[in-house]
């Protein structure tokens, strides 16, 4: 189909996000290789696969971080190009597997949730009451109200993937990306932030799409799995579709 024929598409469809034949190579290497997939508003889809497999390329892409070979993504009826990039990164929540900065900084929880707002309007805005009030609502439905005047750096793990999320609530996304959110954290704190994750979707009802090598740490609410091997894409239906050919063996 040609790109203006899947512009087209993109308009009358209930996407978040559209993928066609998306290939891209890094350094000589093909690490995704015709890949195509949909995630519709409201929808929680995760991507399973092997280390290498091309999972966070495949959010990088999306991101605009790492450029095409070829194929075309949509967002949100959009055809995602450097023209309007940034204006569809505003209505994208990313959730990375862990929080880089400076742990000597005195970065407050509040300060790093508040990112999220300036990501949404645009680095130019000065935060209003506005602002600051979902801020604060974004932290008490993470269960981290408590926790806003305390420096990043004091936190747990488990605490610090909560702020991540409540920063990613609070610009209020459309599609919410997470990359490998929970798996470095100990089982205990892998399933609460899992359970956070299932709450605020059912609350919001933004599109998830979460990238993960755990089959077992994907929340109740996830009905759809996407897999990856080698760069490819080797199943994507109903979940408990996935877990019977597992159980039977199929690869």
């Amino acid at each position: 189909m040609s790109s203006a024929g899947l512009k087209l598409q993109f308009e009358h469809m209930n996407n978040c996000l559209n993928i066609s034949n998306l290939t891209v190579h890094l350094h000589g290497r093909r690490i995704l290789s015709n890949v195509s997939l949909a995630v519709n508003r409201g929808e929680f889809a995760v991507v399973l696969g092997d280390n290498g497999a091309g999972k966070t390329t495949l959010l990088r892409s999306i991101l605009g971080l790492i450029p095409a070979t070829s194929g075309i993504i949509g967002l949100f009826g959009q055809q995602a190009s450097w023209r309007n990039r940034r204006a569809l990164r505003r209505r994208i929540g990313y959730v990375p597997q862990t929080l880089a900065f400076d742990e000597t900084m005195p970065v407050s929880v509040r300060d790093v949730i508040a990112i999220g707002r300036c990501a949404r309007a645009g680095l130019g805005h000065r935060l209003n009451s506005n602002d600051w009030a979902l801020v604060d609502r974004a932290a008490h439905d993470a269960g981290i109200f408590h926790l806003l005047a305390r420096p990043i750096g004091q936190l747990s793990g488990g605490e610090r993937q909560k702020v991540q999320i409540a920063r990613a609530m609070c610009q209020q996304p459309d599609l919410l990306l997470l990359d490998e959110f929970s798996s470095h954290l100990s089982t205990t704190a892998r399933q609460d932030c899992l359970q956070l994750l299932e709450r605020l979707h059912l609350q919001e009802r933004f599109a998830v799409l979460m990238i993960t090598h755990h089959a077992s740490a994907v929340p109740a609410n996830c009905q759809r799995t996407i897999v990856l091997a080698g760069g490819q894409k080797q199943f994507d239906g109903d979940r408990h579709d996935w877990q019977a050919m597992r159980k039977g063996g199929q690869p």
